[in-house]
């Protein structure tokens, strides 16, 4: 942040807004992860443009608001994304933006207002919402529900997933979720998570500010922590986000604590979890359930998310039975903007309450009381509670099992060697561990450096504290290779891949070899927009070679929805079976420098369809297979 007194000698207290005749603004300024020291400020330009955000603390007894403090980025670019620091907690501000392309044209925006964050001690109130996407039977949910949440003048707004309706189509975030969003975002910090629809795009990146890795993070608000989490990818024990999520609840000590992520673990809707017209239903969601251990062992208070566009809160649960005392709170709030869903027939056994319709919550804190809201679009109040915390939350008096050690090694997949170490959450705690696969107890070895592995190993470590307390066990494969050879450089290959188009009903890739394709081609990507293909029911199989420019460790990834398979030489690299979302999954090998035989296996079931692969650069990140780099026979 620096201060620019010579610049507002010469200019007003604020710049006068100018309309944006020339379309330069492709989303308009709006805010973004905000703490009690900062907020970040983004919006995004048709053309390379500068960039400067003007700012200042509210004032008494002035006629104007004072905008005296200024950040500037050097350069031009599209987006543009200023972190305002050094601000003062709980202290409202004024802001805008000025932007202006190398050959003049400038638009300023109006004078707009936020709040950092509250101070622990203070009152803060919160609002959810879920399924923004666009809507053609009801185009204007998420417009009137912005409006009603602005009217309402919270903090935050946590969004659980679907944003958009398809995360890859652009038009989806600047026709639809700015545009209708602008009058909450422009003023209220929006924290989000991924939806499936959200396709694991770019564009959510690019959009979104959060800690990394950014598809889970967590952020404290007053004497809140939320947990905000990916169900699209895997939560299961052990799992990345899985033991993330086990120290971070393990060290907090917040009064509440609030897990958000799109899909449900338990809901009532009548046909995502079964077809309960002609079947029983699975009542939620298997990936999200993995985790209710331990938001029951942790004293969460609330576990919120949507995906079905309904409205549902259950009582509070533990143990798949309802504990008013101990229980979990569920609430699904997918009601902002997706067409509207149906319930079951009957009664589930954790329901509460339910609401058909678009709407939003809010949740009210002070120290140990809490108010909940359920309301509708037109502004009724159709469901609300309190809820009074006693002085001491479940889960904070004492350690009832340590999270299990922390294990990071140099690589997965090495050729020669690589190194592993461990960590405890309190470097009190001993690790124990095994390189055999075996479980460990109190004689196995006693973890104090870093070890180095130079050959397959598979090891286990857990926790135990001085009271004789064990965590659950941890594990990591290690697999040493060698380099996989490429194809002869004498082999006439030409540019583009082989494919093969198959249509039928599957749940999971079939067996190709039995079936006959309808019809085969050529294409120059890994993607669908150059196969002719039906709306649903379909298969492909894709096949050729891609170039690897170096030798070395390469680590593949495919995103698909739904399931898909990349084999690398003849051998299965990545396997991303099944009936699920647009979501990445990643794979290693050791490659020599050349062309490598690829073959991609493909299936959609229903609904959205997507295929990517491609490579994930260290530097680079994600980039799919470029059409130089492919060749077929």
């Amino acid at each position: 942040m620096f201060k620019h007194a010579l610049l507002f000698l010469l200019i007003p207290a604020f710049l006068t807004a100018q309309t944006d005749t020339t379309g330069l603004l492709l989303v308009q300024p709006y805010l973004q992860f905000g703490t009690q020291t900062s907020m970040h400020v983004l919006w995004e330009t048709a053309a390379p443009a500068s960039t400067a955000v003007f700012f200042g603390e509210a004032r008494l007894g002035v006629e104007k608001a004072i905008l005296d403090d200024t950040v500037r980025l050097a350069g031009y670019r599209h987006m543009h994304e200023v972190p305002l620091e050094q601000l003062k907690p709980e202290t409202n501000y004024f802001w805008q933006i000025a932007t202006q392309t190398a050959d003049g044209r400038q638009v300023i925006s109006p004078v707009y207002t936020f709040k950092t964050a509250v101070k622990d001690s203070s009152s803060f109130m919160f609002a959810l919402i879920g399924d923004t996407q666009r809507n053609s039977g009801t185009p204007w949910a998420w417009g009137k529900i912005a409006e009603k949440v602005w009217a309402d003048r919270p903090n935050f707004v946590v969004l659980a997933g679907d944003l958009v309706d398809k995360g890859m189509r652009k038009s989806d975030w600047l026709e639809d979720f700015f545009p209708k969003g602008h009058i909450l975002m422009s003023r209220v910090p929006v924290y989000p998570v991924l939806g499936n629809h959200e396709q694991d795009a770019p564009y959510y990146y690019q959009y979104v500010v959060a800690p990394a890795p950014e598809y889970y993070y967590t952020f404290h608000y007053g004497n809140a922590q939320f947990f905000m989490l990916d169900s699209n990818r895997d939560l299961s024990e052990g799992s990345e986000q899985y033991n993330w999520l086990e120290w971070e609840l393990a060290q907090s000590t917040a009064t509440w604590k609030i897990a958000v992520h799109h899909h449900p673990p338990y809901s009532s809707d009548s046909n995502d979890h079964g077809d309960t017209d002609n079947a029983l239903s699975t009542l939620g969601v298997e990936n999200p359930r993995n985790l209710i251990p331990l938001y029951e062992k942790y004293g969460l208070d609330f576990s919120l998310f949507g995906h079905t566009h309904l409205y549902e809160r259950t009582w509070p649960i533990k143990e798949d039975r309802i504990n008013m005392k101990e229980g979990v709170v569920y609430i699904n709030s997918g009601g902002a903007g997706g067409y509207i869903e149906e319930f079951a027939p009957t009664r589930s056994w954790f329901t509460q309450e339910l609401e058909k319709g678009h709407h939003y919550c809010t949740f009210a804190i002070f120290d140990n009381n809490l108010v909940f809201k359920a309301i509708d679009h037109e502004g009724r109040l159709f469901d609300q509670f309190q809820m009074a915390k006693s002085e001491v939350a479940p889960g904070q008096t004492a350690v009832v099992q340590p999270p299990a050690p922390k294990i990071e090694a140099g690589q997965l997949l090495f050729e020669s060697d690589t190194w592993v170490s461990m960590s405890a959450l309190d470097p009190n705690w001993a690790i124990r561990y095994t390189t055999d696969g075996s479980r460990p107890n109190l004689q196995s070895q006693l973890y104090t450096e870093p070890l180095r592995i130079s050959q397959n190993t598979d090891l286990q470590a857990t926790v135990y504290t001085p009271e004789g307390k064990v965590s659950r066990v941890a594990s990591i494969r290690l697999r040493k290779g060698s380099i996989q050879k490429a194809v002869s450089a004498e082999k006439s290959l030409t540019r583009g891949l082989q494919y093969q188009y198959y249509e039928g009903q599957w749940e999971k890739l079939p067996d190709f070899s039995q079936l006959t394709p309808i019809r085969s081609g050529q294409t120059a990507q890994v993607s669908l927009s150059d196969i002719p293909h039906a709306p649903d029911h379909f298969a492909l199989v894709i096949e050729g070679y891609v170039a690897i420019p170096n030798s070395g460790l390469h680590t593949f990834f495919i995103n698909s929805d739904d399931g898909s398979k990349l084999y690398l030489n003849g051998q299965l690299l990545i396997d991303h079976d099944g009936d699920h979302s647009a979501i990445a999954k990643q794979g290693q090998a050791l490659l020599e420098q050349g062309k490598h035989h690829i073959r991609i296996e493909y299936m959609e079931r229903r609904g959205g369809e997507y295929l990517q692969a491609g490579i994930v650069d260290p530097e680079k990140g994600v980039m799919p297979f470029a059409p130089f780099v492919l060749y077929r026979d």
